[in-house]
């Protein structure tokens, strides 16, 4: 590596990319293909050089609703930028975009961790944090490692530059204050952006979905599984925070079996009640307890995709066991596959 390939980079990110932003390379996919992949509408797009895309982005009342991408070619390779976006990263969108080839992402984002994604064949190959080498899953092609290991793990812009010097490495492609500054790329928003695998690759052989029911709720998550789903998280979150009360026990008897309204009526009532009481104990075991309490409340609400749509949103897992977290992350997902795929 040559001390003038880490300044170029170096001196990049320290005027370019101040804010989260992600790179992602894309090897024998078009234009069209990489629209599609992000889930952006080719037929909406519109000339825009990647620093006005920034201006742009960071400008939003309400950024990220709609992501701002910016794609354009760089040698043999199509490159995309997003301002304050991460849709690259993802392992969904690095499959299918190195379905024929290769893909690389490199996220800068100083506050949650500055990372490189490559995958190949249609597979995640490696995912590599900058400033904790522990912490990488599989190697880099070439000497890619290497570089990142260089670099000091205490300075910044060196951590950054070294992930975008990676990928130069990897790509044989060089990015430039050039490139950036074109208004010839194709300014693009995400619309429809690819749905969340069901088991995401930290949960790929985890033990949970050893469970029959779990693993026939995430082989084919349909209408019909809502009401065991809302139930499968729910008891997740009450065990994870030791709530004991025989209402408690009641309701979930309840959510565990027929549908009945006016029953439904008279448990969320009674436990509206022990909500009021653990409202008076700020200890932090009865903060726990109140927040169970409130996920219950959320599940014996009347409608059953809105309730349980409440319960995954609301369900809080800092205290959870490994397996509860799985539990509720992996019924998350499914719910979400059944909305998006509901007329």
């Amino acid at each position: 590596m040559r001390e003038d390939d880490f300044d170029h980079y170096r001196a990049l990110v320290s005027v370019w990319f101040s804010d989260p932003t992600c790179l992602t390379w894309s090897e024998l996919a078009g234009l069209d293909e990489v629209a599609r992949v992000f889930g952006a509408d080719l037929a909406a797009a519109e000339h825009m050089s990647v620093e006005d895309a920034q201006v742009e982005q960071y400008n939003a009342d309400i950024p990220g609703v709609l992501p701002i991408l910016v794609a354009g070619t760089i040698g043999s390779w199509t490159l995309v930028v997003e301002p304050n976006g991460c849709e690259g990263a993802r392992p969904e969108v690095l499959r299918a975009l190195s379905a024929r080839g290769r893909a690389v992402s490199v996220v800068l984002d100083s506050e949650q961790g500055d990372r490189l994604g490559y995958a190949a064949a249609g597979e995640l190959n490696a995912v590599r944090p900058t400033g904790s080498p522990s912490a990488r899953s599989g190697r880099l092609p070439g000497d890619a490692d290497a570089i990142i290991d260089s670099a000091d793990a205490e300075d910044l812009f060196a951590r950054q530059a070294a992930a975008l010097l990676a990928a130069e490495h990897i790509t044989g492609e060089r990015l430039t204050e050039q490139w950036l500054l074109s208004d010839g790329l194709t300014r693009l928003l995400v619309e429809d952006p690819l749905p969340d695998d069901i088991v995401p690759e930290r949960y790929r052989d985890h033990h949970v979905l050893d469970d029959p029911e779990i693993r026939a709720i995430v082989d084919e998550p349909s209408p019909g599984n809502v009401a065991r789903i809302r139930y499968l998280m729910v008891m997740a979150v009450v065990k994870g925070s030791h709530l004991l009360h025989p209402t408690v026990d009641e309701a979930l008897e309840a959510l565990n079996g027929d549908d009945d309204a006016t029953r439904r009526k008279e448990l969320r009532r009674q436990v509206a009640s022990l909500r009021d009481y653990l409202v008076q104990d700020t200890g932090p075991e009865q903060a726990l307890r109140l927040r169970a309490v409130n996920v219950l409340l959320d599940a014996l609400g009347g409608d059953l995709i809105g309730s349980a749509r409440a319960v995954a949103d609301h369900a809080y897992m800092g205290h959870l066991t490994d397996d509860q977290k799985a539990v509720i992350v992996l019924m998350d997902r499914c719910l979400r596959r059944i909305a998006r795929s509901s007329p």
